[in-house]
């Protein structure tokens, strides 16, 4: 009865009504005291291509210890994640409830080994909220948000991008070729523009931003819809309701707290005040099903990220 505020009337999760579902997934600790701490976490299942039970895994040699090996899985060798490496947590020993979640994003698939799956979770992104200071300096940059379940149990959002990040799935040489690609598309341009950006994650915000520096006369940044949303509102009455004048070209995530990308974009798209800014979707989450999404929406552009062509013609084309 815990998440029973969080369940929704409608059967279908409707696109921007600013839902999401999550996989539960569990983390054990084993603690100096020798007792064992279940941690709640969650992953949008928007993420999730499947769950598998752990299996054998085929060890390689890898500078990088997170990877705890490959596996096969009908024909596509998948590389096999230790979140529990990745979050510094003691494990216990003989674990049998270990599963696997196979996860694909950033065009990528890649496995992260979990402790235990319990239940899909229907959530608003408005209960989802930014971590606490406590938080943040014992996990740093690992965390998208929390949801309180009830008045003893906290979930956390984990920050996946960041892990891929940590291992070289995305690296300074494809922040470079970003912002080289728009250095060379900006060479045809008379004009820079003024670009919204709204994402939850520093990471991608610091990607997003030196990308688009060479065409950017001005750089605005949130930290998710809702504080876009706020920021587009005042800047309408700071400029008398010439919002050309310091808004040229939105670009947003999807996955955001408070309000995500699909609901902010809808906002957008249905205001006449702001109807005409083009909309970029930057994402990790990737697929045709998301693309179908963000169409519904009424997004001008869906992009994966980090593609560098893809990201820049998508900028270069609202110029």
């Amino acid at each position: 009865m815990a998440d029973k505020k969080y369940e929704d009337k409608i059967d279908i999760l409707q696109v921007g009504t600013n839902q999401m579902e999550l996989v539960d997934f569990r983390m054990f600790e084993l603690k100096e005291d020798g007792k064992i701490y279940e941690g709640i976490y969650g992953i949008n299942i928007a993420k999730v291509k499947e769950i598998i039970k752990y299996p054998n895994l085929i060890k390689i040699p890898s500078k990088d210890s997170l990877i705890e090996g490959i596996y096969n899985l009908r024909g596509e060798v998948i590389p096999i994640v230790s979140l529990a490496k990745w979050l510094g947590i003691n494990e216990p020993a003989d674990i049998k409830t270990k599963k696997v979640i196979i996860t694909i994003f950033n065009n990528i698939t890649v496995g992260f080994i979990v402790h235990d799956a319990k239940r899909i979770r229907r959530v608003s992104w408005r209960f989802v909220k930014p971590p606490s200071e406590v938080l943040i300096h014992q996990y740093g940059n690992k965390i998208v948000g929390t949801i309180n379940l009830d008045e003893e149990h906290v979930m956390i959002i984990l920050d996946f991008e960041s892990i891929c990040e940590e291992l070289g799935i995305f690296s300074e040489d494809d922040i470079k070729r970003i912002r080289d690609t728009a250095l060379e598309g900006s060479k045809d341009k008379q004009k820079k523009v003024k670009i919204l950006i709204a994402d939850d994650s520093a990471t991608a915000r610091k990607i997003i931003k030196t990308a688009v520096e060479p065409l950017a006369e001005k750089i605005i940044e949130a930290k998710d819809g809702q504080e876009a949303w706020d920021m587009l509102n005042r800047l309408y009455e700071e400029t008398n309701g010439d919002i050309e004048k310091a808004v040229n070209i939105i670009i947003t995530d999807v996955e955001m707290p408070n309000m995500d990308g699909y609901r902010f974009a809808k906002l957008v798209k249905e205001d006449e005040r702001f109807k005409k800014i083009p909309v970029i979707m930057n994402t990790s989450l990737s697929g045709n099903a998301n693309l179908q999404k963000a169409k519904e929406v009424g997004v001008d552009d869906f992009c994966t990220k980090f593609i560098a062509e893809e990201f820049t013609q998508a900028v270069l084309k609202h110029i």
